[in-house]
């Protein structure tokens, strides 16, 4: 495991990851304020040709990590197969690639429970 996928470990949200993608993409946190939501990579965005991630950019909302996935396939060409092969670990969207929260496991059930005894 390399160390930029270590620092991505629990803390890490999709809020909080979706801002850092957008202080990457603008260059500076100040420009993510003056974001008009118009700066994006090729043709993603909405039908209004605003970015997808323009209403979360302030740590507002609540980002789905659906929507992670989809810009990761916008990314990578549509292609799930480069998304799943994707080695841009300095990415913060990364952890969220398979539009599944990385943070968010599910334990085994114990047998006890739902059980009178």
């Amino acid at each position: 495991m390399t160390n930029m996928v270590r620092r991505f470990k629990k803390s890490r949200t999709p809020k909080a990851c979706v801002r850092r993608f957008c202080v990457q993409c603008v260059g500076s946190p100040y420009e993510v304020e003056t974001c008009g939501g118009d700066k994006m990579f090729g043709d993603q965005g909405d039908k209004n040709n605003q970015c997808w991630f323009y209403p979360y950019r302030n740590k507002k909302g609540r980002p789905s990590v659906k929507l992670i996935r989809k810009m990761c396939l916008e990314c990578m060409g549509g292609s799930p197969k480069l998304v799943s092969e994707c080695t841009s670990t300095d990415c913060p969207l990364f952890p969220f690639r398979f539009g599944k929260n990385p943070n968010r496991t599910r334990g085994p059930r114990s047998s006890s429970e739902g059980t009178d005894v």
